[in-house]
């Protein structure tokens, strides 16, 4: 009887009902505008409330109810992508706000943006010492499949010609060896396109003399299973570098389209 009940339970934990427990992990990719500088004070009181179906792998390698911010450094585990003090409101959440309304599945986010960080930054190998070999060790630590990749990233690269002039070829091989490394040659990968570039007068010193090839580089074409976003014309913060809280709520709900626009296409 005993040995009955053993095989019964067994059987259940092997059930598609089982298995779709398991949260969806999206992995939040890029430089400062994915970490997130919008205000939390912009938040509406109902996005200061925890869902517990939407979860956090936090930056000090523990799970829980996911809240901006996400990509809150308080002990931070890998130093190479701390956000000390500055990390804010971020696409990520209402990303999986829009995405659970769609899909209602358990969703289980994993931040692994730096602020400021180059394209040759996430250049892909090396260990938690590196921004590339940090999310991938975040991604093995959470278990689970990771269902897709959301990536913001651009502004640094526009700072040098060089820089742009190589962003196609680096972001290519990023994809490639991220779906090589996660075991999933069709991931969905969704990236957002810089948003306007800021003004002269704003920016100076530093200039962004490549910011439209990046934003024309972003428009595709581009890898398959690979989507774009815009984010022009969307409301910035003083420094016009960094989208609002305001826009992040907007760039969210598109992620969250353009993915299961991918999802929908065979992308999985």
């Amino acid at each position: 009887m005993r040995l009955t009940a053993l095989v019964l339970l067994l059987a259940l934990a092997a059930t598609p009902a089982a298995a779709a427990r398991k949260p969806d992990v999206y992995l939040l990719t890029g430089q400062s505008n994915m970490s997130g500088r919008g205000l939390v004070e912009e938040l509406t009181p109902a996005e200061r409330v925890a869902d517990p179906a939407i979860q956090l792998y936090g930056n000090d390698g523990k799970t829980r109810p996911a809240l901006d911010p996400l990509d809150d450094a308080t002990g931070q585990v890998d130093a190479v992508s701390s956000d000390a003090g500055i990390a804010a409101v971020g696409p990520g959440l209402f990303f999986a706000r829009a995405t659970r309304a769609m899909r209602h599945r358990p969703i289980l986010l994993v931040p692994c943006a730096k602020g400021g960080s180059s394209i040759e930054q996430w250049k892909p190998g090396g260990g938690r010492d590196t921004l590339y070999g940090s999310c991938l060790a975040r991604a093995g630590a959470v278990g689970g499949r990771v269902k897709g990749i959301l990536w913001y990233q651009g502004e640094t690269d526009a700072g040098r010609a060089d820089s742009a002039q190589a962003w196609r070829a680096a972001f290519e091989g990023l994809v490639a060896k991220f779906r090589q490394d996660l075991g999933d040659e069709r991931l969905p990968i969704v990236i957002v396109q810089l948003a306007d570039p800021p003004s002269p007068q704003v920016s100076a010193p530093k200039t962004y003399p490549s910011w439209a090839a990046i934003q024309a580089i972003q428009a595709g074409p581009l890898p398959a299973c690979v989507a774009m976003v815009p984010a022009r014309g969307l409301p910035m913060k003083p420094d016009e570098l960094h989208l609002t809280t305001a826009a992040q709520r907007v760039v969210g709900a598109r992620l969250a389209a353009a993915m299961e626009g991918l999802r929908r296409s065979g992308c999985r």
